[in-house]
């Protein structure tokens, strides 16, 4: 992944949790499901979608092709199949209870940034190596969501300075734990960055 994409998995991250954050536990025992539970849930139902997607769309681009312009077809494609794969999402069980109106436009967005900002850039060798690329993708951001809104949660109780509050620890920690999350790329990639 480029620079750039790597700021869009950011981004996509940072985009999912804190629209499950939103809807934070205020009495005990919770009334409904926590901000754990919700991001889990949606970015379980956002991987789902994000690889169901990608498999549509190696199917289509080996079976059918690109008409036109390569470079730009491509993304249409991806783009495209990314909000009808998501769009059907909404339709998943126990949505009454996880899902709130934010959480379901954050499910349609980040699925079409995901699929916009790597299929395109995945060099495959085939069906096969796609899929591959995206499946280990997308259980990234299924991963660091989590993580990440664990993370939050714990930081939500912690003393932090007024000026670090919020955004800022947020991108430090997303960060860090992207670092320390890197060794994924040497594994399955063979680089580290």
């Amino acid at each position: 992944m480029t620079i750039a994409n790597r700021l869009v998995f950011f981004l996509c991250i940072l985009f999912t949790c804190y629209c499950a954050q939103k809807y934070k536990q205020t009495s005990v025992p919770a009334k409904g499901p926590s901000s754990v539970a919700r991001t889990a849930y949606a970015s379980l139902l956002n991987y789902l979608a994000y690889c169901v997607s990608g498999w549509l769309f190696a199917l289509l681009v080996t079976q059918v092709g690109i008409p036109g312009t390569e470079s730009v077809m491509e993304l249409v494609y991806a783009g495209g199949i990314a909000v009808l794969v998501s769009g059907a999402t909404l339709f998943a069980p126990m949505q009454q209870t996880f899902l709130t109106v934010d959480l379901k436009k954050m499910m349609v967005s980040v699925v079409f940034l995901l699929s916009t900002a790597t299929f395109s850039r995945i060099d495959a060798n085939g069906t096969a190596d796609f899929m591959y690329h995206v499946v280990i993708y997308g259980g990234m951001y299924f991963v660091f969501s989590i993580a990440y809104i664990g993370a939050l949660d714990r930081m939500s109780m912690a003393p932090i300075s007024k000026f670090l509050k919020g955004v800022p620890i947020g991108l430090i920690t997303l960060f860090l734990m992207y670092l320390s999350f890197s060794f994924f790329n040497g594994v399955f990639f063979g680089a580290l960055f």
